[in-house]
């Protein structure tokens, strides 16, 4: 079920609403049950039959998180969390990986492997990780409680179980068990609603309008016609514009709508294009993705702990099993390749120039670190390296100014120029929301376009939801759902 379509807004929605204050009356453990039923309701959505994956995942983590638990203080607790998460990574890899290592991993090693061509469970990589850290967080006994109810919860609670954000159950658990805004039920509804209501305007007018203008370049370098230098340049900017209003989008409409229920999910994204720097980018872009790279993987390699030769090699090792996590194809993995060998740059450069940077010194940062990412998202968007390739030589002026198979959409050029200048200029959702305490970080407050409960702002989020409503008849997926 999508969050930008009539079934889930005209029907889910207010049922659930409706059904969850009703029950709340009976106490906060029956709501909770309730809201567990509406969740797996909602995910069982799109085909009941291949909802048993997630059954069984959470099945299985939940007995893993007993046992680890109960084997913490043993000998024991750290062989049985490695294979929790070894069955959590075969899991995702029998899922998700299969078909790729058959058909392009398995030749290169001489092996004659035949694709099962399983079907690929939704947010299969986003439960598959936040089980991984409820584990590793229980060996660290951060987690004193066995609530299988709450757990349940906590994996399936449906704002956040497609597309994230990926949570912590030491940041949530306290939440299921009593939120933490329960006894403000309006302040809620309307500070939920605001930030779904920008969400949804992200995603279903703006995202949405903007990917008209990428597939014909993309797909036009899919069929190997070249592209010339604007037309590659439109295409490559048009995507890098879609990509963030299309997750930043769905991430809002998850944070609004965990807000209607009293809970408050963590931030996802913090302007990532205002970013000086490749490090700075991923601390903005996919925040709770790169807390959980850092968390669990990164520092557990050694950081940078090791001197910097290790550094680099654990970044490149992160980085790039961070692009296999966003996709089975090469082109996600020369993806991750790519930010790691900036972000490498980026640290080294750092190293040999530690003053802090001049004004020109800021420009230039954010210039070059603009170019990159739009460089690297055209791997993550080709459908393989000859079309991202072709995108590439385009960019590169090397067919000339305007040739090629497809010619320049200049209004989708100059679009996607003034949406890139919003959102370097522009304060972001939560930034705008800031008054109602949106997620769980604090966000800083605006100079201008603050939410306040006027009029005027009524009046502006109500003919964004028209808006967004009249979009409704050509339903789009969102792109991280295939992930």
């Amino acid at each position: 079920m999508l969050f930008n379509s009539a079934p889930f807004l005209f029907a889910f929605l207010p049922l659930v609403l409706a059904g969850f204050f009703g029950i709340r009356r009976m106490g906060w453990r029956p709501a909770m049950a309730f809201l567990t039923l509406a969740s797996i309701v909602f995910y069982a959505w799109w085909n009941p039959a291949y909802a048993w994956p997630l059954a069984a995942s959470i099945v299985g983590n939940f007995l893993f998180g007993l046992a680890i638990a109960r084997s913490r203080d043993t000998r024991w607790g750290g062989a049985i969390l490695a294979l929790g998460v070894a069955a959590n990574l075969a899991f995702l890899g029998i899922f998700k990986y299969e078909r790729f290592f058959a058909e392009s991993v398995a030749p290169l090693l001489g092996l004659m492997i035949t694709s099962q061509r399983l079907e690929l469970p939704l947010g299969v990589s986003f439960f598959t990780f936040t089980q991984i850290a409820y584990l590793v967080d229980v060996r660290r006994n951060l987690v004193r409680d066995a609530d299988a109810l709450s757990y349940t919860l906590f994996v399936t609670f449906f704002p956040h179980l497609i597309a994230g954000p990926i949570i912590h159950h030491k940041e949530m658990m306290p939440q299921f068990r009593q939120p933490r805004r329960d006894c403000a039920t309006s302040e809620n509804l309307v500070a939920g609603l605001s930030l779904f209501a920008i969400g949804l305007f992200k995603k279903a007018v703006i995202a949405d309008w903007v990917a008209s203008y990428v597939s014909p370049g993309f797909s036009a370098a899919g069929a190997g016609q070249d592209l010339g230098l604007l037309a590659a340049w439109q295409c490559a900017l048009a995507y890098t514009v879609q990509i963030y209003f299309d997750f930043s989008g769905y991430s809002d409409m998850a944070l609004g709508l965990a807000r209607l229920f009293g809970i408050d999910l963590p931030v996802n994204f913090n302007s990532p294009y205002k970013a000086t720097s490749i490090i700075e980018f991923w601390r903005r872009w996919h925040m709770t993705l790169s807390r959980f790279l850092r968390d669990y993987l990164y520092f557990p390699l050694g950081g940078g702990r090791c001197g910097p030769v290790r550094r680099h090699v654990n970044l490149m090792l992160v980085m790039t099993l961070g692009g296999l996590w966003h996709g089975a194809a090469w082109t996600f993995v020369a993806w991750g390749c790519l930010h790691g060998l900036m972000l490498v740059g980026n640290h080294a450069w750092r190293a040999i120039r530690p003053a802090v940077p001049g004004r020109g010194e800021v420009v230039a940062g954010w210039i070059l670190t603009q170019v990159l990412v739009v460089v690297a998202w055209v791997f993550f968007r080709a459908v393989n390296f000859d079309a991202a390739l072709i995108v590439l030589k385009g960019m590169a002026g090397l067919n000339g100014l305007s040739g090629g198979a497809v010619k320049v959409a200049w209004d989708g050029l100059v679009l996607s120029l003034v949406l890139m200048a919003v959102c370097v200029a522009a304060p972001n959702s939560q930034q705008i929301m800031s008054a109602t305490g949106p997620g769980l970080e604090p966000v800083e407050r605006p100079d201008r376009l603050a939410w306040r409960p006027t009029t005027g702002w009524a009046w502006t989020l109500a003919a964004m939801l028209a808006c967004s409503a009249m979009t409704l008849w050509r339903t789009s997926e969102f792109l991280y759902y295939q992930f």
